[in-house]
Parts: structure tokens; sequence; C-alpha cells
């Protein structure tokens, strides 16, 4: 194990227990042996998330009270995405709760080691994570939906479509007052399709959504995953209390818009940057960006 990573991880458990954290989260997947993350693990005796991008990753037997597990998506990502995501994902599953205090530990992509401490408070407004991010999902969204979207969503930005950049849109929960607040500009596509075909957890749908995803028009997801239009145009006329950052255009616009006045989260990929930025009350929740090159990383 690099004595870096040694160093670092018990150093974030020390800070941990000095400002009251309720976990330490530790992106599994920047150190290499398994083995090495579970010495870890008995080394701060703490509370751990674990974040890793592997489907078949578990925590260390005996330490289930002690350690959650949330997964990602298989995107290289900045350490400022790694968090970003990891936290938003654990927000969803109920691990992380509103005004708590977490100390997050990762690593450049790739790197074998960790190299960042950061602490969070996960009620605060800070520079990473807007206060709605303790609370990212709407009443009736499961979290499993939303991270397939966020999934996705990721995926898109960051790979384009067949070597395109794409930008679209996902609106997800409160689906009938998003639906009466919106019209179709195509025929939708999944318009006479039994429920069980259209559900954004099948994988076998991942290559239609992203096909779509060229389509003006946003996608309106149900908070159980069914896929219940593409191609719709956002018709909600309120305006966010808070101006949009200059540079997002008119679909980020109708994301904060739609949320104002719906309970429905949105995510927006934008086109030109492969920035998705997710929206909630109408105000950027966070906002994930894609690495500048292969070989480059930073906060």
């Amino acid at each position: 194990m690099k004595p870096l990573t040694r160093s670092l991880v018990r150093h974030a458990h020390a800070i941990a227990r000095e400002v009251g954290a309720r976990a330490v989260l530790l992106y599994a997947d920047v150190v290499e042996d398994d083995e090495e993350i579970f010495t870890l693990i008995q080394d701060v005796d703490f509370r751990v998330i674990l974040v890793t991008r592997r489907a078949n990753f578990c925590s260390p037997p005996g330490w289930s009270d002690l350690c959650e597990i949330v997964r990602v998506p298989d995107l290289k990502m900045t350490r400022a995405g790694q968090i970003k995501i990891a936290v938003l994902v654990a927000a969803a599953e109920g691990f992380i709760k509103p005004n708590e205090r977490i100390v997050c530990t990762t690593g450049i992509d790739g790197s074998g080691r960790i190299d960042t401490i950061l602490v969070l408070e996960m009620g605060t407004e800070i520079e990473l994570l807007a206060g709605q991010a303790a609370e990212p999902l709407p009443e009736g969204v499961t979290p499993a939906v939303f991270e397939r979207i966020l999934t996705l969503a990721s995926e898109l930005g960051l790979e384009g479509r067949e070597g395109r950049p794409v930008g679209t849109l996902f609106v997800l929960g409160d689906s009938d007052n998003v639906l009466s607040q919106s019209r179709q500009l195509v025929i939708n596509p999944f318009h006479g399709y039994p429920e069980c075909e259209r559900n954004i957890l099948d994988p076998r749908l991942e290559e239609t959504i992203k096909e779509f995803s060229a389509i003006d028009g946003a996608f309106i997801v149900r908070g159980d995953g069914v896929l219940l239009s593409a191609g719709r145009y956002l018709t909600a006329a309120a305006r966010p209390e808070e101006p949009l950052s200059q540079g997002l255009g008119t679909r980020h616009e109708a994301a904060a818009a739609i949320t104002v006045t719906t309970n429905a989260v949105a995510l927006c990929i934008s086109q030109s940057t492969g920035t998705v930025s997710i929206f909630r009350g109408g105000r950027l929740m966070t906002d994930i960006q894609k690495p500048r090159s292969h070989g480059a990383d930073g906060l």
C-alpha cells in the first residue's frame, strides 16, 4: 500500500472524529487492491462509504453495519466529479442526511493512491454542492432510477453519440405536472408500448435512449423509471429566484423553470461542454464536468 494513501486515510479518520462527521467517504477504485481497502477500513474503525464502479464489489466480511457501498458510473472523472456523483448517489440511497458532515477522500483517476481530503457540510451552500444535494430525489422517485439517469447523462456528456457532442434533458418525477406544462415537438417514440418495455432501468433500452438524445426536447421519466416521452418541449413560464450562471443556455433555463413549478429533478447535458447540470427547486444543485483531456485531472 502506498504510504500516502495510508497516511491520508488515517488523517481523514482523525478529522472525521474531531469535526463530528457522520462518515468517511472513500473512493475505493483509486486503491489498487481490495485487501488494502479492507486494511484501511480496519485501521480507521469508523463508518465508511466506499465508492466504486464495480458491480461485484462487496464490503469486507463482518463490516456491513459500518460500511455502505455506493456505485457510480464507469467513467473517467475529475476528483470533483467523483465526489459530486458519489455524494448525490449516497444521498439518494439515504446514506447521507441533510445537515450532516462527511469527510471525502479521493485521488487522480487511475493513479492508485488517495491524495485528497475534503470536508463537506451537506446542509450548507458551498462551491461543490448546493444545499438541495442532501435531498436530491422528489417524492416517488426511486434511487435506482435517479442513478440510472445520472449514469446515462454522464456517459452522453463525456462520450456524446457516435463521436458527436450531444445536448439533451431528462426530467424525472412529478410526471403529471410536467406533462401538463409541456408539449410534443415530434411524435412521441415511446407512445403505445407497454410500460414493461420502456423502463429506463432496462439495459436493452440504453442504445435507444442515446439515439433519441439527438432529438430536440426533453425525456420525461416517471419516478419508477417508465419513459413517458421524448422530444418534449417544456412550456413552464416560471423563472428561478436566482439567475443562472453566464454561459448556460435555453435548455438550462427550461430545466430550471420546470423544477420551479413542479416537484421534479432535471438533468441537463450541455452540447458545447459535456457538463451535466442537475436542477431542483429552480436552482442548480450541482454540475459534473468532464475531464479536459484523457490525461488531465483537477479538483
